[in-house]
């Protein structure tokens, strides 16, 4: 199995990046120490390891099946649960294809995208579900094509979600391959998507489109998730149209992204914390104590600095996000939602721990620098998946974290594998064809050391890091820049000259 391709949203800590470079190292057929397996994980922790291997083995590679078309993959392991043959392109798509592309399953990312771009609609619309087959889903008309354009729930919720998952789709795509060609050829329809959710942005700057991952509650109109991730989206279709040298998208999307942020800002925050979301008549609603609101504003860098230090302190160990001892609920009061927020009376099932808020609160504790945060939450994921044969279900309940969902739902298991590489490892695979190993981890794993193999297509590079030393060995197609953050908050940059047989590489880090 090849696993550890990745690419960090955010790298974790403030402190200042010094830049000095490295000379090239010397070819070698080995490395100095004993070399890692060119497949596989190696982490202090034997708990995390195992758990992620058999996320990766038993559950994402799992759910692929070409069989029913090139790229392919169900959102269970077992390739039945919600429907063998049905595809689930807003959220799941992104966490699978993120997931993939870890893994070196870049051509099946690749074939999946180009099977969700055909059912892009003119005004840019892509479809929540694709339901080959289905004529209606609880009364809710599903179009000729089979695609699911509007959510059957009252109020029409997960509005603002499918265009950011194509976006973030795009980028770690790209991200993966380099493959300017195949950007160039989609960049036409991934604006088209950003259009689409530029149409739910008021003058004012509010994302509309209700729960932006949930639907009870339906969290009408404005939910304070799809405010972040919006934001963050815009931010990367604005990237990908630089990188391609259109200015003027460039600087469209930039300037939305940034009116997002500054209405979140104004809006949202009261005091030390931020609001759930906005009601249209009832406006801001903060009932629920601390929510998943308050891990995205960090996450996708929505908090400014004022915010993000007055709020921390609160954020970092609220314990009521943990259901039954399970990451990460949406509120840290779940009992306190009145039944007006739901849109049908009596549905209460995203009250509840989810892979997708449980990769917000990681995100967040990268950019925080808690490494400790994120190894607790590790532990408690990989315990639960443990007890269950190591596969996962979709929600955990409060207040006990009673499983709910399909038994081989892939959310928490691909959520482990990207949290693992990208908020753990730190590794970021640039826009600019850079690689950057940039950990969060505890002083344990300082000790002990840890490592993995990145995969980028043309690029492996299989390292051990610890106190001290980054040594591997890679190969390469083209010249590469590898960035390594140093213990001391610095950055030491070594240039990897393009090389088919395995070169060493050794930075000193301590």
């Amino acid at each position: 199995m090849s696993e550890g391709l990745t690419r960090r949203c955010a790298l974790a800590g403030a402190a200042c990046v010094a830049a000095a470079l490295v000379l090239e190292p010397e070819r070698a057929a080995a490395v100095t120490r004993d070399p890692l397996p060119l497949s596989g994980i190696v982490l202090p922790d034997a708990g995390i390891a195992e758990a992620y291997e058999k996320a990766a083995a038993q559950n994402v590679l799992a759910a692929v099946d070409d069989s029913v078309f090139p790229g392919y993959f169900s959102v269970c392991a077992d390739r039945n649960g919600f429907g063998r043959g049905y595809s689930y392109p807003s959220l799941d798509g992104h966490q699978l294809t993120d997931a993939l592309l870890m893994l070196g399953r870049a051509e099946t990312a690749r074939r999946n995208f180009a099977y969700v771009r055909t059912f892009q609609k003119p005004d840019g619309r892509l479809p929540l579900a694709i339901l080959p087959g289905v004529k209606e889903v609880s009364g809710q008309a599903v179009d000729p094509n089979g695609g699911l354009y509007t959510h059957w729930v009252p109020g029409n919720p997960l509005r603002a979600l499918a265009g950011p998952t194509y976006i973030q789709n795009a980028d770690v795509i790209y991200r993966a391959t380099l493959d300017r060609v195949w950007l160039k050829a989609q960049i036409a329809s991934v604006n088209l998507a950003a259009d689409y959710l530029a149409s739910l942005v008021t003058p004012e700057g509010l994302v509309a489109g209700g729960g932006y991952y949930v639907e009870f509650p339906t969290r009408i109109e404005y939910d304070g998730v799809a405010q972040c991730h919006a934001a963050d989206a815009f931010r990367r279709v604005s990237a990908l149209n630089r990188l391609l040298g259109d200015s003027g998208s460039t600087k469209r999307y930039a300037t939305l992204a940034a009116r997002v942020t500054a209405t979140f800002r104004q809006r949202y925050w009261v005091g030390d914390h931020f609001g759930e979301y906005i009601h249209p008549q009832k406006g801001l609603i903060d009932k629920h104590g601390l929510t998943d609101t308050n891990w995205a504003a960090i996450a996708c860098g929505l908090a400014d600095a004022r915010q993000a230090a007055a709020l921390w302190p609160k954020l970092r160990d609220e314990a009521g996000f943990a259901y039954g001892g399970m990451p990460t609920g949406i509120a840290a009061k779940p009992d306190t939602y009145e039944e007006w927020e739901f849109a049908l009376p009596g549905h209460r099932h995203d009250l509840a721990a989810m892979g997708r808020v449980w990769y917000l609160e990681c995100w967040a504790r990268a950019r925080m620098g808690d490494a400790d945060g994120i190894i607790r939450t590790l532990q408690q994921v990989c315990r639960a998946g443990k007890a269950n044969g190591y596969y996962w279900r979709e929600r955990y309940h409060p207040p006990e974290g009673a499983g709910a969902g399909p038994n081989t739902y892939c959310e928490y298991p691909a959520n482990l594998i990207r949290i693992v590489n990208r908020f753990l490892l730190g590794i970021d695979l640039g826009l600019d064809g850079s690689v950057t190993i940039a950990p969060t981890v505890p002083k344990a794993y300082r000790q002990q050391g840890f490592g993995t193999t990145i995969l980028r297509e043309g690029f492996r590079l299989t390292y051990r890091m610890d106190d001290h030393l980054l040594e591997g060995a890679y190969t390469a197609r083209l010249p590469v820049l590898l960035k390594v953050r140093c213990w001391n908050g610095t950055t030491k940059v070594t240039r990897l000259r393009a090389s088919d047989e395995p070169a060493r590489v050794t930075v000193r880090i301590g």
